[in-house]
Order: C-alpha cells, then sequence, then structure tokens
C-alpha cells in the first residue's frame, strides 16, 4: 500500500495531536521529579558556606 505525502503529513499531524499533550505531560513530570531530586540532593549534602568560611578563621 502506498501513501503519498499529503496522507504521510495527515497521519503525523494526527499522531501529533492526540499524543502530544500527554508526552508533553508526562516531560513535565519527569522534570519536576528530577528538580525536586536535585534541590535534595543539593540541600543535604551541603554545609552553608559562611560555616565554612568561619572554619578556616578560627584555625
Amino acid at each position: 500500500m502506498q501513501h503519498t505525502a499529503a496522507a504521510w503529513l495527515f497521519e503525523i499531524a494526527l499522531a501529533l495531536r492526540v499524543f502530544g499533550p500527554d508526552v508533553v505531560r508526562g516531560c513535565r513530570r519527569l522534570l519536576t521529579a528530577g528538580v525536586r531530586f536535585g534541590i535534595t540532593q543539593l540541600t543535604g549534602a551541603r554545609t552553608p558556606a559562611r560555616a565554612a568560611e568561619s572554619d578556616r578563621e578560627a584555625s
């Protein structure tokens, strides 16, 4: 079965219209989870910079 260029464009446009919102929503959820994980790692692993400076001055 052969498809013309117009038929391919129509199928691609239809697929984008049907699945596009779900893909965008899924990407947003993944990015949100990544940001939450990154913030947790940053706040849990680092000490405040001021405390490090005061320790250097005391030595």
